[in-house]
């Protein structure tokens, strides 16, 4: 059996893993990113970060990558990383392959990498088309259809975290993890009763989560307003895609119970029955090694 790297590159952490061709996970560590890009030389310390893990692998000759953002059309170069400025414009699958020669580098955004990796581990059925989103430090969205990685025009469909949501914002400034720590500042500030945030001397999206779940009012109201501006996002991507059967992954769609309510909403109102009496929504299955997974997958068709 064949194994692979991925390396999920996130807002928050770096994730590498080594992964078999049927999806197991079979070792995993992580990397703050804030540490990374301490002094502005990102890429030079992610370089010595897979330095030391090929050093402990020796049998990879397979690596996959995802990036949080645009990358270039023939996927060798990143573009645009909004939340990590320091690796945008960088030649990285260059700059991997000259400091190790013997090992193949493939990359992807990581969201799209993220519907690869369901398609291929998460153990069940998948239809021929379909569109994953990504709730975490952002908002990513991939979309295959006919079994095959959406692109778009010039390599870097599906950007659904930027379009604009409906208050002049980005759906990511809007609903990501800062924008989600701003609705529950704001909300716990009008709010009279009783809510556990006010324990906290920060909050952030795990807090807010944990929040939900203990039936905090606020938290809970934070995520019905996210549900109203996914869903209203998920209406534009269904209208423009034609594509009915959605995933929700991330680490933020742990509260999915919660943020469902406020997205039916917004899908209903907006929604003729054509499409929305065909909608089939479900959570992703790769929960949080889904990155990992994606980026693996991104080997698959190079295998040796």
């Amino acid at each position: 059996m064949q194994i692979f790297t991925g390396i999920d590159i996130g807002g928050s952490n770096v994730k590498i893993g080594l992964v078999d061709s049927e999806g197991n996970l079979l070792e995993k560590k992580k990397v703050k990113t804030a540490k990374l890009r301490e002094g502005g030389h990102f890429t030079d310390k992610f370089l010595e970060v897979v330095a030391e893990w090929l050093a402990e692998q020796p049998k990879v000759k397979q690596v996959g990558i995802g990036v949080p953002g645009t990358i270039s059309k023939n996927r060798r170069a990143t573009v645009e990383l909004p939340n990590i400025p320091e690796l945008s414009h960088v030649n990285l699958v260059d700059r991997l392959e000259k400091r190790f020669p013997t090992v193949h580098f493939h990359i992807e955004n990581d969201a799209a990498a993220a519907a690869i990796g369901e398609y291929h581990f998460s153990g069940r059925r998948m239809p021929d088309n379909y569109f994953l989103v990504t709730l975490g430090t952002g908002i990513g969205g991939g979309a295959v259809i006919g079994r095959k990685v959406f692109k778009g025009g010039d390599g870097n469909a599906m950007e659904i975290g930027h379009i604009i949501s409906g208050n002049g914002r980005t759906v990511e400034q809007t609903i990501g993890k800062a924008g989600l720590v701003e609705m529950a500042t704001a909300l716990l500030a009008k709010h009279t009763g009783h809510s556990a945030l006010r324990d906290y001397e920060k909050i952030d999206d795990d807090v807010l989560v944990d929040a939900a779940v203990a039936d905090d009012p606020v938290a809970q109201q934070v995520f019905h307003q996210m549900g109203v501006v996914l869903g209203q996002a998920l209406v534009s991507t269904i209208l423009l895609l034609d594509i009915k059967n959605i995933f929700i992954g991330g680490g933020v769609a742990k509260a999915f119970a919660y943020i469902e309510p406020g997205m039916k909403i917004s899908l209903k109102e907006f929604l003729t029955p054509y499409y929305y009496d065909k909608l089939d929504i479900k959570l992703a299955k790769l929960g949080n090694n889904a990155g990992i997974l994606g980026a693996a997958a991104l080997c698959f068709k190079h295998k040796e």
